[in-house]
């Protein structure tokens, strides 16, 4: 009986209205934590102004302009950008400057340049510089750095054969202190040019090449120019050039080389 009384006690005791209930209520919301609480305020104020927003607008929201819209993949994007730029900065170009040496600067060339062993790189690629005809690249060169520093005229006198004369050599300073020489492989009958540096560069050469021709071919402007050649196998002379409207390869005689370097308006109009 005495256990029972006491059942029945603690069980009014423990009713929700009681106060003793209510002291223990009060007990378990106060061991809530701040951020649980925290969240219930924010939940709470979550729905409230969504609600405010529903009885405003209904359920559809009014559209911002679109340049006010917060692209957040475009922010990661520059923010990464700049990362990357501050850990990977970009090497400096291989080649910054390029000085086309005149016909007039050739000696000054060959005694900067004259012990140089020469290593040198054909048109062996598929790529538009080696594919490309000479004589297209010939009239790009004259637009891009103007005359060659050397031709057939020039070489009279050197001590070369006349089955060894080139139709065009253009030399340059890169970056002052690397020289490169182009030259035709076989006039105005063969694709691409030969480029040449000197030996220490060797592996370098492709890139070199890539710098300094690939500027002239983005360009791609022909300029007018006509050049003399030789053929050994045909033992013929040859005028060649561009006039500016089509390029030619006209037979001639043996030129007067001491009236100097052709002009393409020497060509027949046939």
């Amino acid at each position: 009986m005495r256990r029972l009384r006491t059942l029945v006690l603690l069980g009014i005791l423990l009713q929700p209205g009681n106060a003793v209930w209510g002291a223990m209520d009060a007990a378990c919301q106060s061991a809530e934590s701040t951020r649980t609480l925290l969240e219930m305020y924010q939940e709470a104020r979550l729905r409230t102004e969504a609600q405010n927003i529903f009885l405003r607008r209904g359920l559809r929201a009014a559209p911002l302009p679109l340049d006010q819209i917060p692209w957040v993949s475009e922010s990661v994007r520059e923010q990464m950008a700049v990362f990357h730029a501050l850990r990977y900065p970009e090497p400096s170009p291989l080649v910054h400057s390029v000085r086309p040496i005149s016909a007039s600067e050739i000696g000054v060339f060959e005694e900067t340049f004259g012990s140089t062993q020469w290593a040198y790189i054909g048109s062996n690629e598929r790529i538009p510089v080696d594919t490309m005809l000479t004589r297209q690249l010939r009239a790009m060169l004259e637009a891009y750095f103007g005359p060659p520093t050397s031709t057939v005229i020039e070489q009279i006198g050197t001590g070369e054969t006349i089955s060894e004369y080139i139709q065009f050599e253009y030399r340059f300073a890169l970056n002052d202190t690397i020289p490169v020489i182009v030259v035709d492989v076989n006039g105005p009958f063969e694709r691409g040019v030969v480029t040449m540096t000197d030996c220490k560069y060797r592996d370098l050469l492709p890139k070199l090449k890539q710098a300094l021709l690939h500027p002239v071919l983005e360009k791609a402007v022909h300029a007018p120019y006509a050049d003399y050649y030789y053929v050994s196998a045909l033992e013929s002379w040859f005028l060649t050039g561009f006039d500016g409207e089509r390029f030619f390869l006209e037979g001639i005689p043996p030129p007067d080389m001491g009236q100097g370097r052709p002009s393409f308006d020497m060509k027949s109009d046939h």
